[in-house]
């Protein structure tokens, strides 16, 4: 499995249920009955009220976590005994799920600030805006192909814990875009706004206008250590961006975006030219500058095939590592994981509007936003909505990668052909001053039905034997 976070998940739900089952024991009477320090008991008790608030919004966030993986899950929102009557605990609807989920959205946003107080005391803490943009992003994957089309699954006896009820998918289309426009609605009151790129992915960067709900990590290089291309001291290789997803950069020629094409001379000649500025601000490609020298990624070179563990692909993550540390004197910054931002939720937005109501001119508005903040052309006058649609994913492509999105996206867009798509490599050649590139398949990759959902743990099988698996596992 890319990842398994069950059981993780189901620990960070007893310890939500434990949070509130003791939360209104904290004894404050050191500040109650302290005549020099008025109202501060009123603002601990004020304080507690949001921490409950807060926690329940993360025990939403981490069942919509487990949905889009494994499907309907057992709602748990107690802390159970060990010898529970494992007969009792059954796995919830996906519309359970769903509803679950949003109604402690809505729930908490009536409660949590827009903006928390006191930035020094407060980093990480969750607000309304993050419980608009949870709701936005559940019901997006309310409205997409995957939860409303079970039929892939065959005569699967149970596909209420894979797909949704019955109902009107524009209806579905509606509430996900109207979910959206309700966070974008806050920008003013919660201060969100389009950022640069590399103030988002910098070590400041959780402090960022942008950022809705974000992870901030302690000080480390571990990242840097695994990502900095090989030929750096300290570098040990690690993850490396596809040749699939850097031909998804389009070109600008003649002020407008083209789509990468091998069979062009010009664009095989020069692949890294005329791109899109995002190509070289998120993924180091071959000859360009980073740290103190140009990359050397021709067969030979520093940091290229021929040097142990270096890339396999041609190229090197850029997005979110910090250039500036020295590895060779341990040198560590702040590292942050973002889970949502305000550029996301106009994705979402667009993407639900293209679908509900095709055409309408707020799809044009938010999609040129992203695009203009990248140096992009705008989206065209006078398209389809299918070739709406490919653009808008194509830009949810480009602008998340390495965020953790695209493996979701593809599978609730039931994209199975694209995800098994055989992995694609770049050969590079030095001649003298030039290179010769050749793209060539590094790996075939196969895409099963059955892996649009992950498969229950037969560890939780072998328990709750009245459990029935995932389809087709």
């Amino acid at each position: 499995l890319p990842d398994n976070p069950y059981n993780n998940y189901y620990k960070a739900f007893r310890k939500v249920a434990n949070f509130l089952k003791n939360a209104d024991r904290i004894n404050y009477d050191a500040v109650r009955y302290d005549p020099s320090k008025p109202g501060m008991y009123e603002e601990e008790l004020a304080d507690v009220n949001q921490w409950k608030h807060e926690v329940l919004l993360l025990r939403a966030f981490y069942i919509f976590e487990l949905i889009k993986r494994y499907g309907g899950i057992p709602i748990v929102s107690e802390m159970l005994d060990p010898d529970v009557d494992q007969s009792t605990i059954k796995r919830n609807t996906l519309q359970e799920c769903v509803d679950e989920i949003v109604f402690w959205c809505d729930s908490t946003a009536k409660v949590l600030p827009p903006i928390q107080a006191n930035e020094s005391d407060y980093l990480g803490r969750l607000t309304s805006g993050a419980a608009k943009a949870l709701k936005s992003q559940v019901l997006l994957y309310a409205a997409s192909d995957l939860w409303n089309t079970p039929c892939w699954a065959g005569n699967y006896e149970h596909p209420e814990l894979i797909s949704l009820q019955t109902a009107n998918r524009n209806e579905r289309w509606k509430a996900a875009s109207d979910a959206a426009k309700e966070v974008i609605d806050m920008e003013a009151v919660a201060g969100y706004e389009l950022d640069s790129h590399s103030n988002l992915f910098s070590p400041n960067g959780y402090k960022s206008k942008e950022v809705i709900f974000c992870r901030r990590d302690y000080e480390s290089n571990s990242f840097e250590k695994i990502n900095y291309p090989i030929g750096f001291d300290y570098a040990t290789g690690g993850n490396c961006p596809s040749q699939n997803l850097v031909d998804a950069f389009q070109v600008l020629e003649n002020g407008k975006a083209v789509n990468f094409d091998w069979s062009n001379p010009n664009h095989a000649a020069n692949p890294y030219d005329n791109r899109d500025p995002r190509l070289t601000s998120f993924i180091i490609v071959n000859n360009s500058y980073f740290k103190e020298r140009n990359i050397e990624l021709w067969e030979g070179g520093r940091d290229g095939q021929g040097v142990r563990n270096a890339t396999p692909t041609g190229y090197y993550i850029k997005k979110y590592l910090d250039s500036n540390l020295d590895l060779s004197t341990d040198k560590t910054s702040v590292h942050s994981w973002i889970f949502i931002r305000l550029t996301e939720i106009y994705m979402n937005y667009i993407e639900a509007l293209n679908e509900y109501s095709p055409g309408h001119p707020d799809i044009k508005i938010y999609y040129d936003k992203i695009r203009e903040r990248a140096g992009m052309p705008d989206l065209p006058y006078g398209l389809s909505q299918s070739e709406t649609r490919d653009l808008i994913r194509n830009e949810r492509f480009v602008e998340f990668c390495f965020e953790g999105k695209r493996w979701f996206d593809l599978r609730r867009w039931m994209e199975g052909d694209i995800l098994g798509e055989p992995l694609r490599s770049v050969k590079i050649i030095k001649e003298n001053d030039s290179f010769k590139y050749t793209p060539y398949v590094l790996e075939n990759r196969s895409f099963n039905k059955k892996m649009y959902f992950y498969p229950i743990p037969q560890t939780e099988i072998n328990i709750m034997k009245h459990w029935v698996q995932n389809p087709l596992w």
